[in-house]
């Protein structure tokens, strides 16, 4: 394995792939064989006696540039121990929510670990979180991530499919990991329910 270039948060590798060729990929630098890279968070709040789901609107460079989509619909997410190297998964997923949502989880469920977000492209992987809110009480001020995230927005548990499958898709572009998550999140509120 070599590097070939590095940035504040990815390094640019190169290694051999199975025929003897040379194969190029990305890493996340907070990236340990003890954590996954990222988590994301997918957010239930619970409003008059209903979940929602609590998505962001966000305006993500490279689909922008690349002329993919207008927007990006996400969950909230973020890197496991990118500043403080000893954050743990259970503490990254009480900040990023808090910072990206202002809410406090009242039920933490780990869904999946060790989820690869693009295995030919690059050697990130997720743990798959569901979050779920009892009551919409914002703690704190969500932050805007550098201009990144635009909107907040509910969508009801009820209407998630007509909704996802409706959206216009040269205006928005839905992060695989929403995808991955609503359903994970689906079958842990069928599980609550029961």
């Amino acid at each position: 394995m070599a590097v070939i270039n590095s940035t504040k948060f990815l390094d640019f590798k190169s290694t051999i792939s199975p025929s003897g060729q040379d194969w190029y990929y990305v890493k996340r630098t907070n990236d340990k064989p003890n954590h996954d890279s990222a988590v994301a968070i997918t957010t239930l709040v619970k409003i008059n006696g209903e979940y929602n789901f609590l998505f962001i609107k966000t305006n993500r460079p490279p689909i922008l540039s690349e002329n993919k989509a207008k927007y990006c619909l996400e969950s909230p997410a973020g890197l496991i121990a990118d500043i403080d190297k000893d954050e743990t998964l259970s503490d990254c997923i009480k900040k990023e929510l808090l910072e990206e949502t202002g809410l406090v989880a009242d039920e933490i469920y780990i869904e999946l670990k060790n989820s690869s977000t693009s295995a030919g492209l690059s050697s990130e992987t997720l743990t798959y979180v569901t979050a779920i809110c009892n009551s919409y009480n914002i703690i704190q001020k969500p932050v805007s991530d550098g201009g990144i995230i635009l909107e907040r927005f509910f969508i009801p548990i009820n209407s998630i499919n007509r909704y996802l499958t409706t959206i216009n898709q040269s205006e928005i572009s839905v992060a695989a990991a929403l995808v991955c998550g609503v359903y994970y999140a689906l079958l842990r509120v069928n599980s609550l329910q029961k």
